[in-house]
């Protein structure tokens, strides 16, 4: 009895660790996007927010790895292990979109933020939010409506962020620089894909609500 007493314990506290360092995955996710927030607003400190930026990626890295190294030595998980790995490595996904970001405008000698830069940082900063939002929520979850609601709000931002897009890429081909073109182009599709990924992480937790709401 004391045996199998010590084995439930330990699934439990696997459990708590498993939340715990998804909890902390969805922290480092908003730090990140908030930077991005802080380089709109003042484009000076490129390079210090760069090395910001960088840093949490690879804190978020760290993490995900515990979470996969985590799933596969625990017999019995909080939610399926197919589940846990979707939500750590969409939201993995996610950071390192914000670190290419900055890099690329790094490399591409951007002189400044545009105004769809700034709309596209700005809504997923609120898509971000929205996924901490529900990862808080694993922990003793009950009711799968509070969950649908996040990931309506999630789609909802993915979908003005397509409307953005659209108009920042009609915006470009109103000029007649190519260079500028093809670099923005780049730009504007990473903070398109960062969106694409908040919307993944939103039908996993789709599926989350529906398997055991």
């Amino acid at each position: 009895m004391r045996m199998g007493h010590g084995f439930m314990s330990w699934l439990r506290s696997n459990e708590d660790e498993i939340i715990g360092l998804l909890e902390l995955q969805a922290e480092i996710l908003v730090k990140s996007v908030s930077v991005l927030i802080d380089l709109m607003n003042d484009y000076s400190k490129l390079y210090e927010l760069g090395t910001k930026i960088e840093d949490l990626e690879h804190e978020g890295d760290k993490v995900t790895h515990k979470v996969y190294v985590l799933i596969d030595k625990t017999f019995v998980t909080p939610l399926d292990k197919e589940d846990i790995a979707s939500l750590t490595g969409e939201i993995d996904q996610i950071i390192d979109y914000t670190d290419r970001f900055i890099g690329t405008l790094i490399l591409f000698e951007i002189n400044g933020p545009s105004v769809y830069m700034t709309e596209l940082a700005k809504m997923l900063l609120s898509s971000c939010q929205e996924i901490y939002h529900l990862v808080k929520k694993l922990r003793g979850f009950k009711n799968s409506q509070e969950l649908i609601g996040h990931c309506q709000n999630i789609s909802q931002y993915e979908h003005e962020a397509d409307v953005i897009f659209r108009n920042a890429i009609a915006g470009l081909f109103k000029t007649n620089d190519a260079i500028h073109i093809i670099k923005m182009k780049e730009v504007y599709e990473i903070l398109e894909g960062a969106h694409d990924r908040c919307a993944d992480v939103a039908d996993v937790f789709e599926d989350i609500a529906l398997k055991y709401g």
